[in-house]
């Protein structure tokens, strides 16, 4: 790829104290938020960008590296830079089901369901839902998808009331297991989440169609009744490169 000419293109600034790089990274950047350079393309290499701005390839490689490394492009061996698919954002001050966060963000959510069980709860998962050991819990785990893609493996523990159950065909048909429960008369008032980084295990990454290591982001949360009782505990496995978390904090 050449520089467009109806391409804009802004320029660095040498008497300036910030460093060259980091002036590049904006210019990079800004092209890409602008959708000058949309995502797939194919950017123009180290040399070209370095003698359009008349900088060292160094300079270059190290503006090309920091945006790889905060997700905005891509690297394939071989093959060049591309700008990266924008990563799905979800704000952990709110509390959102999966679907409808994706279709507030413009996408189509989906999901497989991999496994449903209804046994009894192990002690640390009774502790966690405050139930007694050995109580009979539901167990959902399905794979989350975003336009089709796998993006995440959801584990949820449920302590249903014992006149409540769940079917396969309502999981299968329905993507909101918060929906699921809402329509059977139970009213989700909060959670409380932690977030994570762990490596995918060889299970995780077929699932999610990545290398065994690849960088995951692990959601565990508690969801609570209007009654404050705790009925869900889940386990959220999310790609890495896909999700971008955001909270917002009031100074004290």
């Amino acid at each position: 790829m050449v520089f467009s000419t109806g391409t804009i293109w802004a320029s660095v600034d040498r008497d300036s104290p910030m460093p060259l790089y980091s002036q590049l990274k904006d210019v990079l950047l800004q092209l890409v938020q602008v959708d000058q350079l949309q995502e797939g393309n194919l950017i123009p290499s180290e040399r070209e960008i370095g003698e359009r701005f008349q900088v060292s390839r160094i300079t270059v490689r190290r503006a090309i590296d920091e945006l790889v490394r905060e997700g905005y492009l891509t690297t394939q061996q071989g093959k060049g830079t591309f700008v990266a698919r924008p990563k799905l954002q979800r704000p952990m001050t709110q509390m959102k089901s999966f679907s409808t966060a994706t279709v507030d963000e413009g996408h189509l959510p989906g999901s497989k369901l991999l496994s449903l069980r209804h046994e009894q709860a192990v002690e640390h998962i009774a502790s966690i839902l405050k139930t007694e050991k050995n109580a009979w819990i539901w167990i959902v785990e399905r794979l989350r998808l975003v336009d089709d893609e796998p993006i995440g493996i959801s584990m949820a523990y449920l302590n249903l009331p014992p006149d409540l159950s769940l079917t396969p065909t309502e999981l299968t048909q329905e993507v909101s297991l918060w929906s699921i429960l809402e329509k059977k008369g139970i009213t989700l008032l909060r959670s409380e989440e932690t977030l994570q980084a762990i490596a995918a295990g060889e299970d995780q990454a077929k699932l999610l169609q990545v290398n065994q290591g690849f960088p995951l982001l692990l959601v565990e949360g508690v969801v609570y009744t209007g009654q404050n009782i705790p009925i869900e505990y889940h386990q959220i496995f999310n790609r890495g490169d896909r999700y971008k978390y955001s909270v917002q904090t009031d100074r004290q």
